[in-house]
């Protein structure tokens, strides 16, 4: 069983619990020593320019072209099924995503939007 911890420095207070919670579950963790080009760096600033070093060299300089794109609007096909569970396997219980409609709203109107895609 786990180990009960009271404590009296709360006063009663909700906001008072869950700041000593929170100096209790904090994140403290840090970055160990690395090792670049041979040395043992510790201190961190030697630690970050390593780590920029690193990744400034293996991305890529932009170049100014913009790449071609295929059109894949002819190529992509679904039917009315693909659809329908695509919008039953929504989990109604979840918050509206970037489209701002809600999961369960999608299922309830499901069929007026069949009507109006594929009819």
């Amino acid at each position: 069983m786990g180990k009960v911890c009271y404590c009296s420095t709360t006063n009663g207070h909700l906001g008072d619990f869950y700041q000593f919670v929170n100096t209790r579950i904090s994140n403290r963790s840090t970055v160990g020593a690395i090792v670049d080009d041979g040395l043992i760096l510790t201190d961190n600033q030697d630690k970050a320019n390593a780590f920029n070093k690193y990744f400034s060299s293996v991305g890529l300089t932009d170049n100014g072209q913009i790449p071609h794109r295929r059109d894949l609007r002819d190529s992509v096909r679904f039917t009315e099924a693909d659809v329908a569970n695509s919008i039953d396997r929504l989990k109604c219980n979840l918050s509206a995503g970037p489209d701002g409609l809600p999961p369960m709203l999608l299922q309830k109107l499901k069929y007026y939007y069949y009507y109006t895609k594929f009819v």
